[in-house]
């Protein structure tokens, strides 16, 4: 009789043991289209239509002038050094910062092979170039929800980029779910590139963007850091793509880890000058300003 009892099926198998329900929803909606018998993209290959299964993770694209904190706030996400900071034009190219099982960097090819959604910018002469991924097995805040798109610091004046950046930065935004623009109040925080590229997204995907005031710490007192960020909003507003009320423009900054560790224990922390690339973080004051722009 023994031998013929079937074996029990485990109540919790491993892999729902080691991933969180939100993962697990995006993965089920993901073999909805990817089933070989009764799959979305099967069913729309029979009738001739091109259908890409939806993505498993959401993909955050981080854009601003250079010096703008881009890649030291996907290093404190991530908390691993993956992206190079400093206030030089450090990032020239398009880099994709995912989670994955081992640590692996890729390059143009191998990029798209991963990202199929973002094909289109093949059009684009030479930014496969210049394309790249970097997969790490971090497992802190949400990152394996998360892949985030760290694009090129832009300037004014005659920087000469090897791709059409304005056009590549427009197409990497209409095929990501969020947009980040990071504003610097001691840079060029009124960068024209960076604002005819804002407004032109704005056109076909508003929703999408998400303003936020960097290096918060280094702007001064609390006066400054307003008469800043009114600023910036004033000269948003003037595009006409971009006139809003109510405008929310939350400031965020990377506290020094040496006061966070002698400060420890206090939940609300008086903001210091940052040292060095000690930028960016979410302000612990949780300043979040909601400017009429009139």
């Amino acid at each position: 009789m023994s031998g013929g009892r079937k074996p029990r099926s485990v109540a919790n198998p491993l892999e729902s043991a080691i991933t969180t329900p939100s993962e697990r929803i995006l993965k089920q909606c993901h073999n909805l289209y990817i089933d070989n018998d009764n799959g979305l993209v099967k069913i729309a290959g029979g009738l001739g239509l091109l259908l890409l299964p939806p993505r498993k993770k959401i993909i955050v694209m981080i854009m601003g002038n250079h010096s703008a904190g881009k890649s030291s706030f996907i290093n404190w996400y991530v908390e691993e050094h993956i992206q190079k900071t400093g206030v030089a034009i450090e990032t020239q190219g398009f880099t994709f910062i995912t989670s994955g099982r081992k640590r692996e960097s890729l390059t143009g090819n191998a990029t798209l092979h991963l990202y199929p959604h973002f094909r289109p910018l093949l059009e684009f002469k030479g930014v496969t170039d210049y394309l790249s991924a970097e997969i790490s097995t971090s497992k802190q805040k949400k990152f394996s929800l998360v892949t985030f798109v760290d694009t090129p610091g832009l300037v004014d004046g005659d920087m000469i980029y090897p791709f059409e950046v304005n056009n590549a930065i427009t197409s990497f935004g209409q095929q990501a779910d969020l947009i980040f623009v990071f504003f610097d109040p001691m840079g060029q925080a009124l960068c024209k590139r960076t604002l005819n590229i804002v407004e032109k997204l704005s056109e076909t995907c508003g929703d999408k963007l998400r303003f936020y005031l960097s290096k918060a710490d280094v702007a001064g007192k609390e006066t400054d850091r307003q008469r800043v960020m009114m600023q910036i909003v004033q000269e948003l507003c003037r595009r006409p793509g971009l006139n809003q009320c109510g405008f929310a423009m939350p400031t965020i900054y990377i506290p020094n880890p040496q006061k966070v560790r002698q400060q420890r224990g206090n939940t609300c922390s008086q903001p210091s000058p940052g040292r060095g690339n000690s930028h960016l973080l979410t302000d612990n004051r949780c300043h979040s300003f909601r400017l009429d722009a009139t």
